[in-house]
């Protein structure tokens, strides 16, 4: 009975087996079909998601609504809010010494422009991977997204860039300037840090950071790593100080500048330190004291006074003999002699040539009148001798003419001609002289005169005694006057001081002014005249 109930189980299990087999297969078909349908739609849903032109429906920019919005609707939306007018365009960073550098916030990645929001909105949601996008849409639903909020990853390159060039120029600035003594303008300066000072870039750099996070548009950093030497103002304090002295004259009369004593607080310019800032100017007063002669009261010393002078008139001479004034004078004009120095004046007006601009004019030789080149340069000669003498100098050399000239009175003439003779004086005064000489075309004169530097006051006042001269055979026949000159000095008062003797000479009278005997012939009219050119 056992045996055939096991027979009969065994004998209907198997068609069971097969019927449950066939269930499972069509059921996991069923399941596999409605992943293919499932899959198969999120992915066109995906698909979807992907090339659509609409945001996710709850994304924000910034705080700013855009949910499924279109980019230019997106755009819109921020326009309405103002959405980033309170971002600054530039972080200025200042640093000390002046120096300092910008930042571009967008550059650098803390800001986004609304170009550049609208498009991060654009993109969110809205990838390649199909899946991925209609997961992101699936989760938007249960939480809202903000593509702008959140830390923002900042471009450390471009910042250590835009930080290298503010340090560069902090260096050129120090480097350029140290420590000036502005005597003109009684002060000392001084740049803390001049030399070079090192900031604490890590420092720097983080504050940079943080400023661009929090919206800033300025910051000022001077954090150093240590602070700069100061300087040894007790050596410069040895070095600037000195007593004031005097200006002088050097041997040649050139002028040495005077010295303005200086010295300064040594207490002071360390305090003035202690509080100053790097990059800061200290400016340290200075105490000046200034010299009892400085070169500008020497200069006025110098070519201050007329000493003498004298104007004669050439107003019937002709063109050729004005000339010639006229270039003696130019030769003249400026001439300077130390103490000392000797003049010269055929060595000063040179040999009169034609080449040198010279031209014939009237002159006298042998007791004639003729044409001779360079006529009329005594007349330039004999007035530069009167003022030598009206300034108290002392005459070296001087020939009087032969004939009393129309232009001067006795003994106040000198007649030259190259080689000789030749008319020289000496610088006998203590400070250096100056020759003025010029013409005046419109009254028709010459005027020479002496500069220099008047010590007493004194003048002088020319004056002349006079005796006639006799023929030897003929005493009773007058041929010529023998001039003394003498100078009458008075001080600065008017009071008489002395009397010097300046020359004597013997002029003499042209040949038809002479009275001979009747009957008598002219001993002139051979060889009694002097054999050299006397020109007028």
């Amino acid at each position: 009975m056992t045996d055939s109930l096991d027979n009969f189980n065994a004998t209907e299990g198997a068609p069971g087996r097969k019927r449950r087999g066939k269930k499972a297969v069509l059921i996991t078909a069923v399941v596999l079909c409605v992943l293919v349908l499932l899959l198969s739609g999120a992915a066109v849903w995906g698909y979807m998601l992907s090339i659509s032109d609409r945001n996710l429906p709850r994304v924000y920019i910034d705080g700013v609504f855009v949910g499924g919005m279109t980019a230019e609707e997106s755009a819109a939306a921020l326009r309405d809010a103002h959405w980033g007018e309170n971002v600054p365009e530039t972080l200025s960073v200042s640093l000390p010494a002046g120096a300092g550098f910008a930042v571009d916030p967008f550059r650098a990645g803390a800001a986004v422009t609304a170009e550049q929001a609208v498009a991060a909105a654009q993109r969110y949601g809205h990838t390649g991977d199909v899946f991925r996008n209609l997961f992101r849409y699936l989760g938007n639903h249960l939480a809202a997204h903000d593509v702008v909020k959140g830390e923002r990853t900042l471009d450390s390159a471009y910042l250590h860039a835009c930080i290298d060039e503010g340090l560069t120029q902090l260096r050129r600035n120090l480097a350029k300037s140290t420590i000036t003594a502005d005597l003109p303008g009684g002060r000392l300066v001084v740049l803390k840090g001049a030399g070079g000072v090192e900031l604490d870039t890590d420092a720097l750099y983080d504050e940079v950071c943080a400023a661009l996070r929090e919206g800033k548009d300025s910051l000022a950093f001077d954090r150093l790593k240590q602070e700069p030497s100061m300087p040894d103002f007790e050596k410069l304090y040895r070095d600037l100080f000195h007593e004031p002295v005097n200006a002088y004259f050097r041997e040649d009369f050139s002028i040495e500048p005077e010295v303005v004593g200086c010295s300064f607080g040594v207490e002071q310019a360390v305090s003035l330190w202690k509080q100053a800032a790097v990059g800061e100017q200290i400016v340290i007063p200075l105490e000046l004291r200034q010299p009892e002669v400085t070169a500008a009261e020497l200069e006025k010393t110098l070519y201050r006074d007329v000493l003498g002078s004298q104007t004669t008139s050439y107003a019937w001479s002709s063109d050729s003999r004005i000339n010639n004034i006229n270039l003696a004078a130019g030769k003249l004009n400026g001439v300077i002699l130390l103490p000392g120095e000797t003049f010269s004046y055929n060595d000063t007006v040179g040999q009169r040539t034609a080449e040198a601009g010279f031209r014939y004019a009237k002159a006298y030789s042998d007791g004639e009148e003729v044409e001779a080149l360079g006529g009329g340069i005594c007349q330039v000669s004999s007035t530069l001798y009167c003022a030598t003498m009206y300034a108290q100098l002392k005459t070296v050399s001087r020939t009087n003419h032969y004939f009393k000239v129309s232009y001067l009175d006795f003994g106040l003439d000198a007649t030259v001609s190259w080689g000789q003779p030749d008319f020289k004086f000496r610088n006998s005064r203590d400070y250096p002289i100056m020759i003025q000489a010029y013409t005046d075309p419109d009254e028709q004169t010459l005027t020479v005169e002496i500069w220099g530097t008047d010590t007493d006051g004194s003048s002088i006042r020319l004056r002349h005694t006079s005796a006639e001269v006799f023929d030897e055979e003929y005493p009773e026949v007058v041929i010529g006057h023998s001039i003394y000159t003498y100078g009458d000095v008075y001080d600065a008062g008017g009071n008489y001081v002395d009397t010097v003797f300046e020359n004597s000479g013997t002029y003499y009278l042209h040949k038809e002014d002479i009275e001979w005997p009747e009957g008598h012939e002219d001993p002139f009219a051979d060889s009694f005249m002097h054999d050299y050119l006397n020109p007028t």
